[in-house]
């Protein structure tokens, strides 16, 4: 063990990773040196996530194995950061004594004080993967939706201003990033005087012509064409539409209050058939909410099943989080557990179909796709990490953006080729 070697664990989303790498940034200036391997390092900080039960669940139990690393040697030190402590405060009750500190959601200064160095100067440092990173344009949420509690976590929206975000993405592209994910709690909140988040893409992407932008977390009470005339006049922000839908029935939506019904999807749905490019669609949803009934299931189903350029389908088991609206109104309308499998069951079915069809309608054509080793890449309809991948038949150059032929889909993984000249 090195006493000035630190490892971080990231759980959660893309926005725990943009927090974590500006954790690292405040360690290298601190004079630490990370490691990926906990066994070699003096400090660990656990980045956690806390927004539904499993994820909870997943870091408590990571908090456990933490709180084991810190006992089995002298002198190390414990960080715990991130939504867990966000969400669920020291109460007094005993058990944390031995982290050293305790810090929310993307508290760099926290980090720093407790370090001793300056958080204001200090810069983001990659981790992980070579080629995409995410840059994160807004935190926190003023919707209030009834199943959520990350505004609780989070805090009230808070959007970053535009020549920050610029200068962030010079700094990524400086490092190396071929692919940057726009992220953000409300992506479609984000504003800065006149200037909208098609237009910041749009100005992005003109920045860093060699560079995928990719949009991420879309309400769809905020989406317009602009997201989609940015996508068809700039090649490099990726035709890739990720959306947060969460239901279509009108009577469940309100119940959510997500602040549009069945009709505002629907035109949704039209402008991107009619949008003038083909995009991937990632929909969001949740199964088993309070008082679903089998009819609105149904329309669930039958409004996912028409939906045009679906790719991923990401279901959610409804979660009764406390501290929510939904757990304000109690346990009267709960359905039953196995029930919401079941519902679960049927989506996750739709999404293997979904997957399959993209697969069958990409076989035999032309697309473009971003080496990340010699061997394997991603399509631009593909986001990393939750979507497919593609496998060349020869070595490429990791790095280096590719029109390719599509050959066979397997599951998750599209054999390609790159035609001679390319």
């Amino acid at each position: 063990m090195s006493p000035r070697s630190a490892c971080i664990i990231t759980l959660g989303c893309p926005r725990n990773e943009v927090d974590s790498e500006a954790f690292a940034g405040v360690l290298r200036q601190a004079g630490w040196k990370r490691v990926s391997d906990p066994g070699r390092a003096g400090l660990l900080l656990l980045n956690t996530c806390a927004f539904i039960g499993p994820a909870v669940e997943e870091s408590l139990e990571a908090l456990d194995e933490a709180m084991e690393w810190k006992r089995s040697g002298d002198g190390r030190i414990l960080v715990l950061a991130g939504c867990l402590p966000g969400r669920f405060g020291d109460d007094g009750s005993g058990g944390l004594e031995e982290i050293d500190l305790i810090i929310g959601p993307g508290d760099s200064e926290g980090l720093a004080g407790f370090l001793g160095t300056d958080a204001a100067s200090g810069v983001r440092a990659r981790l992980g993967r070579r080629f995409d990173r995410y840059l994160k344009i807004a935190d926190g949420c003023l919707n209030r939706c009834s199943f959520c509690v990350l505004p609780a976590i989070r805090g009230p929206f808070r959007p970053a201003r535009r020549n920050t975000i610029l200068a962030d993405a010079d700094s990524l592209a400086e490092s190396g990033a071929r692919e940057i994910g726009i992220v953000g709690q409300d992506l479609l909140a984000w504003k800065d005087g006149a200037c909208g988040p098609a237009d910041l893409v749009s100005e992005l992407a003109a920045r860093h012509p060699d560079i995928w932008f990719r949009l991420y977390y879309l309400h769809p009470g905020r989406f317009d064409g602009s997201v989609i005339e940015a996508m068809r006049n700039h090649r490099n922000i990726a035709p890739y539409i990720d959306l947060s839908v969460q239901h279509a029935s009108d009577r469940i939506l309100t119940r959510m209050n997500r602040g549009y019904g069945r009709s505002r999807l629907e035109d949704i749905a039209g402008m991107i058939s009619h949008g003038g490019i083909e995009t991937a669609c990632r929909l969001t949803v949740i199964a088993g909410y309070p008082g679903e009934t089998d009819s609105d299931f149904d329309e669930l189903c039958s409004f996912l099943s028409g939906f045009p350029s679906l790719r991923s389908l990401v279901v959610f088991q409804y979660w009764h989080e406390e501290g929510s609206p939904e757990y304000a109104r109690g346990d009267a309308d709960l359905i039953d557990p196995s029930l919401a499998a079941e519902r679960v069951c049927r989506l996750d079915s739709m999404a293997e179909e979904a997957a399959e069809s993209w697969g069958e309608r990409l076989a035999g054509r032309t697309t473009r796709v971003l080496a990340e080793t010699t061997r394997r890449g991603r399509t631009w309809f593909d986001a990393p990490l939750v979507d497919g991948e593609a496998v060349f038949s020869d070595p490429v150059k990791p790095g280096k953006f590719y029109d390719v032929l599509v050959g066979e889909c397997r599951g998750l993984s599209t054999q390609v080729s790159v035609p001679p000249g390319n």
